[in-house]
């Protein structure tokens, strides 16, 4: 069923999704956001997000969310790769299931989120801004999951939070952790046989010292 009342069926999860459709006024509107948008946009694709993301673009279909990662129209989405990384009977060297689950995405930037406003203020002002360089990397790797995917990176993914809850809970991103104190060394089984047959030795001897006194 391709269509239902003259309507075709879209699928939100890969590019060429449009809502707005294409009346003059939806043309002009996108034009306009996207010339609004073009430092960012560029900045992502060139520049901060470049071995990551195919390209940066303006999104039509995002509400809340900052960003997501959409696949090209015959790219594999994320349900398609978990189907397809599933499969016990794959081939471990296939070239085309290599390829599908490596393509970059493109990454959808919703114009109206404060998140991306601000973003494209820090990158007006300085693209060599090292905080909006992070901050574009935790939104690529928040998008990916977001949308599905899995991260290749997982390590950095968790050393970029801790880096951010130090920074939010004023940690100095320097400060090591505590070395733990040893624990004194306890004795073995036979250690402790050894010393308790000397201390019954040394009470032995002392009975007998007392006992020759006395005679």
């Amino acid at each position: 069923l391709p269509e239902f009342e003259g309507k075709k069926f879209q699928n939100v999860a890969k590019e060429g999704f449009s809502i707005d459709g294409n009346t003059e006024a939806a043309k002009a509107r996108k034009a306009e956001i996207t010339e609004k948008y073009d430092p960012l946009i560029k900045w992502l694709g060139e520049d901060a997000l470049k071995d990551h993301i195919l390209r940066a673009e303006i999104s039509e279909r995002l509400t809340n969310s900052p960003c997501a990662l959409i696949t090209s129209k015959f790219g594999w989405t994320a349900n398609m790769q978990r189907i397809i990384q599933s499969q016990t009977h794959s081939k471990t060297q296939d070239m085309q299931r290599d390829y599908y689950l490596n393509q970059k995405k493109s990454l959808e930037i919703n114009p109206r989120h404060p998140l991306i406003k601000e973003l494209l203020r820090r990158v007006e002002d300085n693209p060599a801004d090292e905080t909006a360089k992070d901050m574009a990397l935790m939104m690529y790797n928040t998008a990916t999951l977001r949308s599905g995917y899995l991260l290749k990176d997982t390590v950095n993914f968790a050393e970029h939070i801790e880096k951010m809850m130090r920074q939010t809970l004023g940690v100095d991103a320097d400060e090591a952790v505590e070395e733990e104190e040893e624990l004194p060394e306890e004795d073995t089984p036979e250690e402790a046989e050894d010393e308790e047959e000397e201390e019954f030795e040394d009470e032995e001897e002392e009975v007998k010292d007392e006992t020759h006194d006395e005679l």
